[in-house]
């Protein structure tokens, strides 16, 4: 029995993989006269599966409903995604998620496979347009045992459109035409996509510019730095040499031209280093080669190999005094898995072999000379890995993981810095009952110290030294995870579907490393701060939450309900960890009318007060957002023509989320239209 139901699961992803799955639309059949709804195939963790199929805490958002939400910005592809917040204020460019708590490089990111290791000081990490996405899914909790150095809150995973995706299974060419205007900083946007493929090739080209000046709260108040003028692109291919081959290649360009504070997520007012206002070009360049072979008649051979090369430039110039900043990463990448399927007498095996490497090299400069406080530095990492997902009974699942990484730093003027770490994990999944199944699982992480962490120096306001510290220690995360999950078809039409998990969790996290500030003020003479800055590992923690999500799908509506509770603890010092988000409740709901051509829907968001907050950190009121949407596909052709329609914040309300230092826009009027031929 467990072998037909590992060949169940086989033939679920080929469906996926090959558009045919379960819910494409009879002809003829007035039960389907609304909408399809396609199969998400969930890729994060490393074994993909449709999404019904995934008891690990996977988040997803797809095309569709980024499209209906006319997404700009990463805060609107996590909407509505539980147990995920938004760091870095209100500025798109300095937007971080926040997974369970932990945020910056304590959550890796990825686009189609290529590691975005950049991270300097509340510049921002993501530097991407969610037009050009196809998908996005969030694994929730620590993942270095599939993803390595970085992985403690979780993994974001960014993937791209291609031809296939955007085309369709009946098409061979086409492409779409995108204008779009948000009252928000009189935001427009202009996008044009071109797609074909033959016998064995497809291309998808892709340019996109999104324009927009400064936002403005509730109150009217100007939002200040918040403008933006970006440029993008995508080129990919996908060439199909013989059956079961596959190979990929992506070129992804992103360009914003800004005015912003040089700490980004700062108000831009004030004394200090909230006043320092840059001219800045982020530019950003990825580019993937992706190989996937995938015999039919081998169960030894599942490969799924990528290389990679991501570029990441911030070119600043003071407003005051024209001083010119360059910061720069390079990052050179391999990832490679291989799927085995074999069997040990009742027990059949899903078994991952992986290995991933990637060397970072990292630059800063200051008016053309070297910049201490971003080093001149390089590491290499390279990580081998091993999950099993163990089929025992009809009813039993167990997956253990194990990696080993090994890294090597150095700077100019330190030696070289070697080190090693074990991260493992184990699983149970017990089906209950059809449909109803039991998730329990340990994981652990890690996060080595960045190389800013370690060799940052330099003089910073007036005389505060910046000073290294070769020893830190990595951080280190021990997760412990409950879950009950329950998906169904067919409850109230033949292809309905209801796929709902709640999660309980409680993560600790040793050695927490943490910038110290020791300040000094004269004797005598005018108070210029002195004294010295550097990293060290000061804290433990513990995160623990709950977190449940719900999702009903039918052909003619769908509701979504997602909330969070988190909590934070400083097992060292004692009191509330700062960076932990407020408790949510979000309800989404809406209805497909006139044959689908006319889609109709609202949210409600309510974000509780923070005061659970250290002493010296800042507390955030309570707020309720209101925000409705409206899809028209108008004609014969339901996929030629769309306009998309939307209000957020309908009540113009102003509020401040409480992992920003600033409020977020006040009402924002939106709509986009998209011609497809």
């Amino acid at each position: 029995m467990t072998r037909q139901r590992l060949c169940m699961l086989t033939a679920a992803i080929a469906a996926a993989l090959s558009g045919t799955a379960h819910g494409a639309d009879p002809a003829g059949d007035p039960l389907y006269a609304s909408v399809t709804l396609p199969t998400l195939l969930i890729e994060s963790t490393r074994m993909p599966a449709p999404v019904e199929q995934v008891n690990a805490p996977v988040a997803v958002r797809d095309r569709e409903s980024m499209d209906r939400d006319q997404a700009a910005n990463l805060a609107d592809i996590m909407r509505m995604l539980p147990g995920v917040g938004i760091g870095g204020g209100t500025r798109a460019i300095a937007m971080e998620p926040v997974i369970r708590g932990l945020s910056g490089e304590r959550v890796v990111i990825r686009v189609d496979n290529a590691r975005q290791n950049f991270g300097a000081g509340h510049k921002g990490r993501i530097f991407l347009d969610p037009l050009l996405l196809e998908q996005v899914e969030v694994l929730r909790g620590p993942a270095s045992t599939l993803y390595g150095s970085g992985a403690l809150g979780g993994v974001v995973n960014f993937r791209t459109q291609d031809a296939d995706s955007f085309l369709g299974p009946d098409a061979d060419a086409g492409g779409r035409v995108s204008a779009g205007y948000q009252s928000q900083g009189d935001q427009s946007l202009f996008s044009a996509t071109a797609a074909g493929r033959g016998e064995r090739l497809s291309l998808l080209a892709n340019v996109l510019k999104r324009e927009q000046s400064d936002l403005k709260d509730g109150n009217g108040d100007t939002i200040l730095y918040t403008g933006d003028e970006i440029v993008s692109g995508l080129l990919k291919g996908t060439l199909t040499p013989a059956p079961g081959h596959r190979l990929t290649l992506s070129l992804q360009a992103f360009r914003d031209d800004h005015e912003i504070p040089s700490n980004a997520n700062s108000t831009g007012t004030g004394a200090g280093s909230t006043a320092i206002i840059v001219d800045r070009r982020t530019d950003n360049r990825t580019q993937t080669l992706r190989y996937q072979l995938h015999p039919d008649d081998s169960r030894w051979l599942d490969l799924d190999a990528t290389l990679y090369g991501n570029q990441v430039e911030l070119d600043e110039t003071r407003t005051d005094t024209g001083r010119n900043d360059v910061t720069q990463l390079n990052t050179l990448g391999l990832d490679l898995t291989n799927t085995l399927r074999f069997e040990t007498g009742p027990v059949d095996h899903l078994v991952v072999v992986g290995l991933e490497h990637y060397r970072d090299r990292q630059k800063g400069e200051r008016d053309g000379e070297s910049r201490p406080m971003y080093p001149d530095a390089r590491q290499a990492v390279t990580g081998i890995f091993l999950v099993d997902r163990l089929l025992i009974t009809d009813r039993l699942e167990i997956a253990p993981g194990l990696r080993y990484d090994h890294f090597s730093k150095d700077a100019d003027d330190h030696d070289r810095l070697t080190e090693s770490e074990w991260s493992g994990q184990i699983s149970a999944t017990y089906t209950l009952t059809p449909g109803w199944e039991l998730f329990a699982g340990y994981s652990e992480a890690f996060r080595a110290p960045s190389l800013t962490n370690l060799y940052v120096g330099g003089i910073h306001f007036g005389n505060n030294r910046f000073e290294p510290n070769p020893d830190l220690r990595p951080e280190k995360a021990r997760n412990k995870e409950l879950g009950l999950t329950h998906h169904a078809r067919g409850l109230f039409h033949p292809e309905d579907r209801l796929r709902a998990r709640l999660s309980v969790y409680q993560n600790d996290v040793e050695d927490f490393i943490d910038q110290i500030v020791e300040l000094e003020m004269p004797a005598f003479g005018p108070p210029i701060p002195g004294g010295r800055t550097y990293f060290e590992n000061v804290n433990d923690a513990r995160l623990r939450g709950q977190e449940l999500e719900i999702h009903y799908t039918h052909p003619d509506h769908f509701i979504t309900v997602s909330a969070a509770r988190q909590r934070g603890d400083n097992r060292t010092e004692g009191g509330p960890l700062s960076g932990i988000p407020a408790d949510n409740l979000a309800l989404e709901g809406g209805v497909h009318v006139m044959q689908g051509r006319l889609t109709l829907g609202g949210r409600v968001t309510h974000a509780w007060s923070q005061d659970r907050v250290p002493d010296d950190a800042d507390t955030a009121d309570s707020y309720t957002l209101t925000d409705v949407f409206l899809t028209l596909r108008p004609g014969a052709d339901r996929d030629r023509m769309r306009v998309d329609f939307g209000i957020d914040n309908l009540t113009d309300k102003t509020y401040r989320p409480h992992l920003s230092s600033m409020n977020d826009p006040g009402r924002n009027v939106k709509i986009q239209a998209s011609y497809r031929f």
